[in-house]
């Protein structure tokens, strides 16, 4: 196996456990998933905020910059333009040629220009001294005296030749009087001629003004103020003057020549270099008519300051928005998975048998429909395991009695049969008659089996009422009635009797004439089927008739078995409710004026019901 193999295995193994721990729960596969759905979401909406902002904030950072140095240059020209300018309108004053000419020769000129040179210093603070001098040396001087003394006047002398009359800027170095120490400066000379129309311009002396290195310090130090980086003024070759106010600036940017190639058509250009070991941006402005570049300084990672503190902030914000999410997440989840877990315990709970375990519905969504269908399938379950139980103990009940019953069953056939030979025999048809029809009722409420015809039912109520004729005589009279096609409908054994018992125990027993007993059977759809018996007896008070209905909406499934030895209303409603279901049962009416109804409810069985 290849050692790539090798590893994708060792992963492989690696991610098992993880994967079957989130396989075994819904709830962390949902919380796993809302996980990666809110990290790519938030990480994309984060990663794109970050860029976008940090562009424009970098873009700004660089606009500024290049802003604040274009100013400054500009600034800068200015000052050095209001210089050149003044250089001249003094070289083309005839006054003031007069006066270097005579020099030694005018105080009262000499005084006044002395004047004038003083307001020029105030005027322009960037000047350290003001300078002019005739050819033999004898000069006037306003300003910082100690640096005149420095500068090298036969140098300016004959770099003024040298231009003929036309005013330089030329780099010297003086003493910077903040530092103490040696400073690059910039000095002014311009050559003055006397103007004559008919002979060439004749020297006279030399004009010289130098700019403060203290003042260009200060000033370059300002620049670099609120973190907008550092500056110096370098020249065009790449060396970079020493009035910089930062020493960490880098000595030497030959190695940048692009940075220095300035000119009129692009004044401004900018490169990323090193300084210190730092990536920095450099941004150079060029100052017309010097011979210096106005280059800025500031560290990638000062620029980006702002923008890495955006980044902190925008993961914190993110981490916070992920957060949140994530505790959102787990609050919906498990509003699905804790109703989900209830299930199972329930499922749990109904695989041991425990049908009465109910799930609390805690919402009204498709999650609490499915907890309610649960309750009320385990509720009817419970409710069909109950009535099984219940029908198996009625059947053993019914069992245990059919065997009472046939208790030396020949017995008494012999004596029935010994009875209806002697009404023979002394020639009494009546008393043979109906011993026949007791011995046919006895041998029906013994007969096996459980359900039965109604035919038979009625067959068996024909030969009880034919009895009972027998015994009241003219005081009673009786019909039967039932609807064509209901003779197969199956029904319990003796289920009417008790109550055509009934009539005659609560009714026709206190009449001395006149007495009725009516059976009526028909159906409503094709399912639903009523039997009722009526009696014309004395009506059933309203107190007893409380008394009744009370007893029967008391009656439920395991009662049974403590009315189990009598047959009466009770015995009647709980078998209507064990064969046909809860909704059937008997209902009752009874008045002096119509007299005394019962009515059976029950329907016709299915074919999955009937016995085998």
């Amino acid at each position: 196996m290849s050692s790539s193999g090798a590893a994708f295995d060792r992963f492989k193994q690696l991610l098992a456990a993880p994967c079957d721990y989130v396989a075994r729960s819904l709830f962390r596969k949902i919380l796993l998933l809302f996980f990666l759905t809110i990290a790519i979401v938030v990480s994309a909406l984060g990663s794109l905020y970050y860029h976008q902002t940090s562009a424009d904030i970098k873009a700004r950072a660089i606009g500024n910059m290049r802003s604040l140095g274009e100013q400054s240059a500009s600034k800068l020209e200015t000052q050095l333009a209001t210089i050149k300018n003044s250089a001249w309108d003094l070289f083309s004053d005839p006054e003031f040629r007069r006066f270097v000419e005579r020099m030694d020769a005018d105080p009262d000129a000499y005084s006044q220009y002395a004047w004038k040179f003083s307001k020029f210093m105030s005027n322009n603070p960037i000047a350290e001294f003001i300078i002019v001098s005739q050819m033999n040396g004898i000069h006037l001087v306003k300003g910082n005296i100690d640096n005149m003394e420095r500068i090298d006047l036969k140098k300016m002398k004959a770099i003024s030749i040298d231009t003929g009359g036309k005013g330089v800027w030329v780099e010297t170095r003086t003493l910077n009087s903040s530092t103490g120490q040696m400073a690059d400066t910039l000095t002014f000379v311009q050559a003055i001629r006397k103007i004559e129309l008919y002979s060439d311009s004749k020297i006279i002396g030399f004009l010289v003004i130098q700019l403060s290195p203290r003042y260009l310090s200060e000033w370059l130090g300002g620049l670099g103020g609120g973190g907008q980086g550092t500056y110096a003024l370098v020249d065009r070759k790449g060396g970079v003057t020493r009035v910089a106010a930062n020493d960490d600036f880098p000595p030497d940017l030959n190695g940048m020549p692009k940075l220095l190639d300035v000119n009129s058509s692009q004044r401004v250009r900018e490169k990323v270099g090193t300084s210190g070991d730092m990536p920095t941006l450099f941004v150079a402005h060029g100052i017309s008519n010097s011979p210096w570049i106005l280059v800025g300084e500031v560290s990638l990672k000062t620029l980006l300051r702002p923008v890495n503190e955006l980044a902190r902030q925008t993961m914190l914000i993110t981490l916070l928005c992920f957060i949140g999410a994530m505790v959102l997440a787990g609050v919906l989840s498990s509003t699905i998975t804790i109703p989900l877990k209830q299930l199972r315990k329930g499922m749990r709970a109904i695989e041991r048998g425990d049908y009465l375990f109910t799930v609390p519905v805690r919402s009204r969504d498709e999650i609490g429909y499915i907890v309610q269908r649960f309750n009320q399938m385990a509720g009817e379950i419970n409710t069909l395991v109950v009535k099984v139980y219940e029908t198996d103990l009625v059947k053993k009940d019914a069992e245990i009695k059919s065997l009472h019953s046939q208790i030396n069953p020949h017995f008494l056939y012999n004596t029935l049969g010994m009875i209806d030979g002697l009404a023979e025999m002394y020639d009494a048809p009546k008393i043979s008659k109906i011993s026949g029809s007791l011995a046919r009722i006895f041998r029906y409420s013994i007969s096996p089996g459980h359900l039965f015809p109604l035919k038979a039912e009625i067959r068996q109520l024909e030969l009880y009422l034919y009895i009972q004729q027998n015994r009241f005589s003219e005081r009673l009279s009786y019909a039967i009635e039932v609807e064509q096609g209901l003779d197969g409908v199956l029904i319990p054994k003796l289920l009417v009797q008790p109550l055509v018992e009934n009539s005659f125990k609560h009714g026709i027993d206190y009449m001395k004439s006149g007495g009725q007993v009516r059976v009526k059977v028909w159906s409503d759809g094709e399912e639903e089927v009523y039997i009722s018996v009526w009696n014309n007896g004395p009506a059933i008070t309203a107190d007893k008739l409380e008394e009744i209905r009370g007893m029967l909406e008391r009656i439920e499934l395991s009662a049974y078995g403590s009315n189990s030895a009598s047959i009466g209303l009770a015995n009647v409603v709980q078998r209507i409710k064990l064969v046909y279901g809860t909704a059937y049962g008997l209902s009752f009416v009874s008045s002096e004026e119509e007299g005394t109804t019962f009515c059976m409810h029950i329907r016709r069985l299915r074919e999955e019901e009937r016995p085998a």
